[in-house]
């Protein structure tokens, strides 16, 4: 054991969930300070981290109903879930309490309602386990999971749509891919060498291997549109350019022709 975890993988997992958590703050913060054009973000993968991390946190600890029987790893869900709550809250009164007061206060009224609710049904049904729901938990976890591998904060359809090169998103990206690779090897490992494992975690390795995808495809977009955007930069520099240069040639004859006046006229002068 490492730290409380069951081996080197746990821990491992444990740690880039952690940091994939905080990534939202660099989001958050180009947002304060108007970084960001409203119509490129999205709240849809700040719902995602925040689903995910309190569906699976929830599951895992009304399963066990100790505290001091949750499994170390599983807290990195709880973490996510509270500041995934935070970020949310944050979101929503950035972006609508400057114009919209009531819209804010209405979104925000409704995702606690919301929370309150999940957290009602799952302890009941989970505490009394009702595989049916249990399931149904778990198989929606796996779709917020993959889901937050989204672009942090930005809308994807908008960066695709526009063809939009967003340098934000490769921090997402980036510890996201990390994050990935590090509980799909601990579900590997789980799965098909501990053999002492008898609950065999089948969904993180299957959410994990398509999630891969989502931050692949950041990067290729990304380093795609900026491509593109170079290769206009220097097309548009090479129009200005080719523009400018009969404009110099005139402009040096122009001075050409007005020295040979000015010397035809000194000479004339001097003759006079």
């Amino acid at each position: 054991m490492i730290l409380g975890f069951t081996d080197l993988y746990a821990f491992i997992g444990f740690t880039t969930s952690i940091i994939y958590n905080l990534i939202p703050c660099i989001f958050l913060f180009q947002l304060k300070h108007k970084a960001l054009k409203k119509e490129r973000i999205s709240i849809i993968p700040l719902l995602c981290l925040y689903s995910n991390a309190t569906i699976y946190f929830s599951v895992s600890a009304f399963q066990v109903g100790d505290v001091k029987s949750i499994d170390p790893m599983d807290f990195c869900n709880l973490v996510g879930a509270y500041l995934g709550f935070v970020y949310l809250i944050i979101y929503i009164i950035m972006v609508y309490s400057k114009d919209e007061k009531k819209k804010a206060i209405r979104y925000i009224i409704i995702l606690v309602i919301i929370s309150i609710l999940y957290v009602i049904l799952a302890w009941n049904v989970i505490r009394k386990e009702i595989n049916f729901w249990v399931y149904l938990f778990k198989y929606m976890g796996i779709v917020f999971n993959i889901l937050q591998n989204l672009p942090m904060g930005f809308s994807i359809l908008y960066l695709i749509k526009n063809k939009v090169s967003e340098k934000y998103t490769l921090f997402g990206a980036f510890f996201g891919l990390l994050n990935i690779l590090a509980w799909f090897i601990w579900g590997f490992h789980a799965v098909f060498i501990d053999t002492n494992n008898k609950n065999k975690p089948y969904q993180t390795v299957v959410a994990n291997l398509i999630a891969l995808l989502l931050p692949i495809m950041q990067f290729i977009l990304y380093f795609k549109y900026k491509k593109d955007d170079d290769d206009d930069d220097i097309n548009n520099m090479s129009e200005i350019e080719n523009n400018l240069v009969p404009t110099n040639i005139n402009n040096n004859q122009g001075m050409e022709e007005e020295e040979n006046n000015n010397r035809q006229s000194e000479e004339f002068e001097d003759f006079i």
